[in-house]
């Protein structure tokens, strides 16, 4: 139930305070979060690292869970995150990123704690700590400097898939 109620929220807040008028400049950055999180699961669809199971979720599975985060709270928080960066003052910039990072991980502690989010094969919130500590700069640095957001996304996909030794070059 969490995911849908976040992703209805973030919709409400995406039409609060986001950048509706504007919403193109914003789209290859919604693109690249999502294709990020459909790389994935791609990658890991046989050995995920984390999943959002059937219950206590409404959707029916991990896929559909997922699907409905990718199209509601990600395009909606990037209209308010990306819009509402601050300019030309580092203090305010870092402090910024710095909410955006506690707020994802808000959110993500809170779907650990209710059964929405299960871990596996050695993922743990440490692990989403560093990871969303990444994924928060790096999202603006795709708004800014996407082909450096995309030269740095492949070492760090490479990383991963090493680290957690998923099974993507492994014949069955």
């Amino acid at each position: 139930m969490f995911p849908i109620i976040i992703g209805f929220v973030a919709i409400l807040c995406a039409w609060k305070w986001g950048d509706w008028k504007n919403w193109i400049q914003y789209l290859s950055t919604i693109q690249y979060f999502i294709i990020g999180d459909m790389l994935y699961n791609l990658l890991t669809w046989d050995f995920p690292l984390w999943s959002y199971p059937r219950s206590p979720n409404l959707l029916p599975n991990h896929l559909f869970n997922n699907l409905f985060l990718m199209f509601t709270l990600y395009p909606s928080t990037m209209l308010v995150y990306l819009y509402r960066f601050p300019k030309n003052h580092l203090i305010k910039q870092i402090l910024y990123i710095l909410s955006w990072i506690i707020l994802w991980l808000i959110f993500e502690l809170i779907m650990i704690l209710y059964g929405n989010c299960v871990y596996s094969h050695g993922w743990t919130f440490g692990w989403s700590v560093v990871f969303v500590c990444v994924m928060v700069p790096m999202l603006l640095l795709h708004y800014k400097h996407p082909g450096w957001a995309y030269v740095l996304s492949v070492p760090i996909i490479i990383f991963l898939i090493l680290w957690f030794e998923v099974p993507v070059f492994k014949a069955k």
